[in-house]
């Protein structure tokens, strides 16, 4: 892979994590509607100030992808044919929504009535962001990009480290408000919205991703190793199982084995940057 994709793989994955952040918060509004539990502001701002970090951040690396980051700006002229035209527009329209989200929670401004608008603003913004991100890569001519299995793995990153992410978030707020009643239909769902994303990536991997010779003329195909994507699988299946017994220990101890979160966090987090590599590695061009 060109050094030159590094940021890309971090751009892509930094996007979809705050958007996993935002689908879990989501999740988070469905499971205690009609519970007596509410979800504390101060988790609000939690969640909403994490996914604007990420995105802060994956706008600033994108930068260190571009061989003149000052003419971006002109790729805005192709909103109406050009893919990466459209993401260029989105991430920034995302970034701000989440900016406005979070202002409005911190400092009520503008009023605090308006999150749930601004909310749902962020999570349009960021599934078509997404989806455009998926499409500059499905080119007919790259056979290995130009597959279902490209924007599910998109998503799938979304619902795999947004909520593994997430987790992270909830736990380090837990541990600073020891006071707050335990909100265990959240814990829950984060925890479904993550073995859900294991079983999506488990599918894509085995069944969908293409897996094909060059024909014809073109480029040749580039030689990876295969312990790229044995390393991918085994970290995503190690860190699942440390969640999972973080999980089963949910009625006995809750959080108080938070380390169990971070290091199965960590685990689905390499084997996410380790799947994307391999993803930009697996470019090759058919035809002419």
């Amino acid at each position: 892979m060109n050094s030159n994709e590094w940021p890309l793989v971090f751009f892509t994955l930094l996007t979809q994590i705050s958007l996993g952040i935002i689908v879990a918060g989501l999740l988070f509004s469905l499971v205690t509607k009609n519970a007596e539990t509410n979800i504390p502001l101060d988790l609000k701002k939690w969640l909403m100030f994490t996914a604007l970090g990420c995105m802060v951040v994956a706008l600033a690396i994108s930068f260190f992808h571009l061989a003149s980051p000052l003419h971006s700006v002109y790729a805005l002229s192709n909103i109406g044919t050009s893919w990466l035209s459209r993401e260029i527009l989105l991430v920034s329209m995302l970034t701000f929504c989440l900016l406005i989200a979070s202002a409005s929670l911190h400092f009520n401004v503008p009023h605090r009535d308006l999150f749930s608008y601004l909310f749902l603003a962020c999570l349009i913004v960021g599934v078509i962001l997404v989806w455009s991100m998926a499409r500059i890569y499905m080119i007919e001519t790259v056979p290995l990009w130009n597959s279902p299995a490209t924007p599910i793995a998109f998503f799938n990153s979304a619902l795999l480290l947004g909520g593994s992410i997430t987790l992270v978030v909830l736990a380090l707020y837990f541990s600073k408000n020891p006071d707050i009643p335990d909100i265990r239909q959240i814990q829950n769902a984060v925890f479904m919205m993550i073995a859900a994303g294991v079983f999506i990536s488990l599918l894509n991997m085995l069944l969908i991703q293409p897996d094909m010779a060059v024909a014809g003329s073109g480029f040749f195909s580039p030689a990876v190793s295969p312990w790229w994507r044995h390393g991918q699988l085994i970290l995503m299946l190690a860190g699942f199982s440390l969640l999972t017994y973080w999980f089963t220990l949910l009625p006995d101890s809750t959080w108080a084995v938070s380390k169990l979160i971070y290091a199965g966090t960590a685990c689905l987090l390499v084997a996410e940057i380790l799947g994307r590599y391999l993803f930009y590695a697996s470019y090759y061009r058919v035809g002419i």
